[in-house]
């Protein structure tokens, strides 16, 4: 029989029976029972399931109604506030951040704040957490702090009408409103019941001068659980009856499945299955080292197809075929100038062509993606635990897949081991719930090393050619002219067609056709810098900037600072490299080519941290073995978030061309600092990791298949590793805020590629800059 999203009428005691009845999840309470846990924290919004008596609205799913202040806020008896946000906690302090909001607007303590993150039964759907984008989101007028304000608006009008008092006469302490000498608490006015009102946007909230706790650095409170390990991540999700699953993956992506020839000899002793669709082949067995074994010892033969020449794909994508190509400015369109007349038109002295490469990368997350899955087939029910970054994304990608109506699949976030981009958690969901559906059973599935490092939605690769010019006709150089032709492979990316995910196309779920295209008339005025950096963060009156996308056999991705790292770095080395052909400090070069006041402010301030001093030409190469030298970059994260300027002082090891970052100095403007020390916190993380992409990371291969499978493969940073760091934050109370985990990673390769060129006087356009790159660099005459 099939049931219609508008005739289900679940039972809640038939959804347990089908579901093994309890969730059992060591040392997290949210996720044992979810009657009783979820229950607990917010009784106001029931998930799917519930009797029909203990459901208040009686018709099984209940909507998440973005317009409603208990979609966001609920006040328990006890005083307790339960937050609600879309936005999910990924190791970067957002919910914290968010709590601290609204204990402001409140005026409640921070401690007496819970929270229900990522869950598509009971929050609102805010898109993504991702591109630095969750502070601005909970900050601006459709996020958590404009719902704490409207819940204010609320509560004070009922205290009025309780107490005798005009609003405009009470005041609120620790959740206590007081005026005309009598008081009422929240728990007194609304506790255990719902506001029954809207968010009309009428609410305003309060500045940010007059906070106490925004501002403040708050220790994230899940802090001592992780320390002494009773935090409850992604992979310690249990079930009743659980079994657990292994893919088996091919040599490469578009590989085909030729034949399962089985085990030789008997399978491991808990093997219980194979699943087995187009391409995609998984083990199931009663134990994950069962799993594991019979993934390691079931013999598949498949028709490989090979990997392009690692060594020549940069220059291979420029002409290997079909792209979609796009002018995103034209200065011809704007102004009337013509950048290809303006270059012409300039003698060689003040002109500079460059090509720059970026490799894909990988996120490389510390722990392997995990998720679990129960698919109820006959009520078409599913529930799963991911750290996926986009629950409501997420479900509509597994109901695609799995072929249920969209409300009735359940994903509750739970927190991973970290991604920074498009990791494998939702890969690995994806494979959890499709197994589960096959077997009738609750599904654990975790990878493996080598699966996550090979089976990646990958940084995307970039060869970038810039041929930009200056005019120093007035006494000041000015940049004239600007033309970037870019080339970068897309295929795959977040939650949305299964295919879009590794697992999703070897089941066979068609990807979206990629269709060469060509689109002259440019998307973005000139002097625009686009959400993804492609312009320089400075005035070219004379521009012209095109994307060309081609497609390698690679899924690519969302990783930290997607494409702005990868622009960022050309950008601010090719604003270097037209400094010193200008005979320019490149500190002064870029002030006098910008008119932003608060990104000439954060320059102005790394410098005078770091005591810079004016480099009209690149340093001498001298005779010492170990040369160090100073490079600057500065950028405004996607023309409307953080802006950052960092300097960078490297050594140089010219005999094994090993380069050592030693100091970072950086000023960074994110509007008002909500957790100072949370912001410091990110910036440090975007040190290590840019150090860490700018030096060593590269994916390699060879036609038979990715190598990189790990660590030792594909190395990332030591802890050892980090240099000496001042951080300094101009904190601007009067600015929107604007979120902080991405901006200053995408000034590092560009800062260090410029220090190795102040050391050395030879300019590195390849990242990573390896040691043997920066022997050949030294060794040639260019």
């Amino acid at each position: 029989m099939t049931i219609t999203a508008t005739e289900q009428r679940f039972s809640r005691r038939t959804f347990l029976k089908g579901t093994a009845a309890l969730v059992v999840a060591i040392g997290a309470p949210r996720l044992l029972d979810p009657r009783g846990a979820l229950g607990a924290i917010n009784p106001l919004m029931p998930p799917l399931g519930y009797l029909p008596h203990e459901d208040p609205v009686g018709v099984g799913p209940v909507s998440v109604d973005p317009g409603q202040i208990d979609s966001w806020l609920a006040i328990l008896s006890d005083g307790t506030v339960v937050m609600k946000t879309g936005k999910v906690e990924l190791g970067q302090g957002t919910v914290t951040a968010t709590k601290q909001l609204v204990a402001d607007e409140l005026d409640v303590p921070f401690e007496r704040i819970k929270h229900i993150q990522g869950d598509t039964w009971h929050t609102v759907d805010q898109g993504y957490t991702a591109g630095s984008q969750s502070t601005g989101a909970e900050t601006g007028p459709s996020g958590v702090r404009q719902a704490a304000a409207e819940a204010r608006a609320v509560l004070l009008s009922l205290a009025s009408a309780r107490l005798g008092v005009p609003v405009s006469a009470l005041t609120v302490a620790d959740g206590v409103v007081s005026g005309g000498g009598k008081s009422v608490s929240y728990a007194e006015l609304v506790g255990g019941k719902p506001f029954g009102a809207p968010v009309t946007g009428k609410a305003t909230p309060k500045p940010y001068t007059a906070y106490k706790v925004v501002g403040t650095s708050v220790p994230r409170d899940t802090v001592p659980e992780v320390v002494f390990g009773k935090f409850t991540y992604a992979q310690d999700v249990k079930l009743p009856g659980m079994v657990h699953a292994r893919v088996v993956r091919p040599p490469t992506l578009d590989s085909k499945l030729v034949r399962i020839r089985g085990f030789e000899g008997k399978p491991p002793a808990d093997f219980l299955q194979t699943v087995v669709r187009h391409n995609y082949v998984a083990v199931v067995a009663r134990s994950e080292w069962g799993a594991i074994q019979a993934a390691n010892q079931l013999k598949v033969d498949w028709d490989v197809a090979p990997l392009p020449d690692f060594a020549t794909y940069h220059d291979a994508m420029l002409t290997m075929g079909p792209s979609q190509n796009q002018v995103i400015q034209d200065s011809k369109f704007t102004s009337g100038l013509d950048v290809d007349a303006v270059l012409a038109a300039t003698p060689a002295a003040k002109r500079v062509t460059a090509t720059y490469k970026w490799p894909l990368q990988m996120h490389g997350s510390m722990g392997t993606s995990a998720a679990t899955a129960i698919v109820d087939n006959t009520r078409q029910v599913a529930t799963v635990w991911s750290s996926t970054q986009g629950v409501y994304q997420l479900r509509q990608c597994l109901a695609t897949a799995l072929g249920f109506p969209v409300q009735n699949v359940h994903v509750i976030y739970t927190e991973g081991s970290g991604c920074y981009g498009l990791n494998k958690a939702d890969d690995v969901a994806l494979d959890a719930a499709m197994i589960s559906q096959a077997v009738g059973k609750p599904v654990r599935v975790q990878y493996d090393r080598a699966d996550e490092h090979r089976w990646e939605n990958y940084g995307n690769p970039y060869t970038i050619t810039i041929d930009a010019a200056f005019d120093d006709s007035s006494g000041t150089a000015k940049l004239s002219a600007w033309k970037r032709d870019a080339w970068t492979s897309n295929r795959g990316g977040r939650p949305g067609p299964p295919a879009n995910m590794a697992s999703g196309i070897l089941m066979g779920f068609p990807e979206t056709p990629f269709t060469p295209s060509t689109t002259t008339t440019p998307t973005q005025p000139l002097n625009f810098v686009d959400g993804s950096n492609s312009a320089p963060s400075y005035l070219v009156p004379a521009a012209r900037l095109t994307n060309h996308t081609v497609q390698l056999p690679f899924l690519t991705g969302p990783l930290r600072s997607p494409s702005r790292i990868q622009n960022t770095f050309a950008n601010e080395s090719m604003i270097d490299e037209l400094a010193y052909a200008a005979g320019v400090d490149p500190v002064q070069f870029r002030l006098q080519n910008l008119n932003d006041e608060r990104l000439i402010t954060v320059i102005r301030t790394a410098a005078q941290m770091a005591n810079w001093q004016p480099r009209p030409a690149a340093s001498k190469l001298g005779t010492g073995r170990y040369r160090t030298g100073r490079g600057i970059a500065a950028m405004w994260y996607e023309g409307a978030l953080g802006r950052n300027a960092a300097v960078v002082q490297v050594t140089v090891d010219t005999k094994t061309g090993k380069v050592t970052v030693d100091h970072v100095w950086s000023a960074q403007d994110c509007g008002p600092a909500i957790n100072p020390d949370g912001m410091r916190l990110q910036a440090e993380g975007c040190v290590m990791q840019g150090i860490s992409r700018a030096l060593i990371e590269e994916l390699k291969w060879t036609p038979d298949g990715i190598t990189s499978s790990d660590w030792v493969k594909y190395p990332v940073i030591r802890f050892e590793a980090m240099p000496a760091f001042d951080f300094q934050i101009i904190d601007r109370k009067d600015q929107p805020a604007v979120g902080a985990g991405e901006v200053l990673i995408t000034n590092m390769p560009a800062a260090i590629g410029n220090a190795i060129f102040d050391a050395t006087g030879k300019r590195l356009r390849q990242v990573p800059f390896t040691p043997a790159r920066v022997r050949a660099a030294l060794a040639s005459t260019a």
